[in-house]
């Protein structure tokens, strides 16, 4: 697929089976657990490890097409989609605890217009973050609600996904040869992003930053995320090559994120300013697409939309994210980029 600038309407498609609410802001807790993907502002400092460059990218592009659709688990009020692959399958959340902390208790898959629930055994709660492209699924899980623990599903086999020593890990995303990136937890309060590749577990820290979180990973292994230097502001990452380059929309914006990434290196993310809608504060309000230097608004165009979160983008260009109206209800969403 490639990107053209086109001056086109958004398109306003629904593809699933229902309409529902989906996931709230998600914020580290003050004991630096990393529940529901590692999304917040970090709490303690951390020592980086690693070095590496930033740059400013370029500015905002023109309009690009878009179609949406929505993806809610039936019969409930409360569902986001949160990884999608190349066959177009989808993993998310659903359950009224989705709300408020930003915490999904139930996860499912989505084939087609198949629903299938993901519990790992005997866990309080499980949470389905990324999928690849031979179905394996990765994500998070906890005996209790004060437990952290990354999971990997192949079939119907769960694996535990632990970080040497952390007292948290969340794996977010998996490639085609099955790499994970995730985020893990130190004793000391401090968060770490994480790359888990055959066996073999390495940190990853942006340099000078207090906190670095990995959410997404391409086949290639170029890795995105978000980190803080000041424990107050936000910023997207690209790791690729051992460098790290910063990718934060114009404007200033004190908070920005990167959470997916395809082999062609479209990245997508969100921007923006801290809001409260109805009660629930959001870290970011506005969702973008961001390839080859050039920035495109990504907002759904439901609700009408305060907030819009893209999660990952799969290498046909669908995005899988959630938004929340301004009334306050949140909901799961796909969105397909026009040729």
């Amino acid at each position: 697929m490639k990107f053209t600038l086109r001056t086109l309407p958004i398109t306003i498609l629904c593809v699933s089976v229902a309409c529902a609410a989906a996931l709230a802001q998600v914020q580290l807790s003050p004991s630096g657990r990393v529940r529901s993907r590692g999304f917040g502002r970090p709490i303690s400092k951390m020592k980086a490890q690693t070095m590496g460059s930033v740059s400013n990218p370029a500015p905002v592009s023109a309009d690009i097409s878009f179609t949406f659709g929505m993806v809610d688990f039936p019969g409930q009020m409360d569902s986001g989609a949160f990884g999608i692959n190349d066959k177009g399958a989808i993993v998310g959340g659903y359950g009224t605890n989705i709300v408020g902390f930003g915490v999904s208790n139930n996860s499912f898959f989505l084939k087609g217009t198949k629903f299938t629930e993901i519990a790992y055994p005997g866990a309080a709660f499980t949470e389905a973050n990324g999928i690849n492209y031979s179905g394996v699924i990765v994500g998070q899980h906890g005996i209790s609600l004060a437990d952290d623990h990354g999971f990997k599903l192949v079939g119907t086999t769960y694996t535990t996904i632990d970080y040497p020593g952390a007292t948290g890990t969340s794996a977010n995303a998996i490639n085609k040869s099955g790499e994970i990136a995730g985020v893990w937890g130190d004793s000391g309060g401090g968060t770490h992003g994480f790359l888990l590749s055959k066996g073999v577990f390495t940190s990853i820290d942006v340099p000078g930053a207090v906190a670095t979180l990995a959410y997404g990973i391409n086949d290639t292994g170029e890795i995105v995320g978000w980190y803080s230097t000041t424990g107050s502001d936000g910023h997207g990452f690209l790791y690729s090559g051992g460098t790290f380059t910063t990718i934060d929309y114009p404007g200033g914006y004190s908070q920005n994120y990167l959470g997916g990434i395809n082999n062609k290196g479209v990245i997508v993310g969100a921007y923006g300013e801290p809001t409260t809608v109805n009660g629930v504060d959001y870290q970011w309000e506005h969702g973008f697409v961001y390839q080859s230097g050039v920035f495109t608004n990504a907002d759904a165009p439901f609700g009408p939309p305060a907030v819009t979160l893209p999660f990952q983008i799969n290498n046909n260009g669908v995005i899988v994210g959630i938004y929340v109206d301004n009334s306050g209800t949140v909901y799961g969403y796909e969105a397909t980029v026009g040729p």
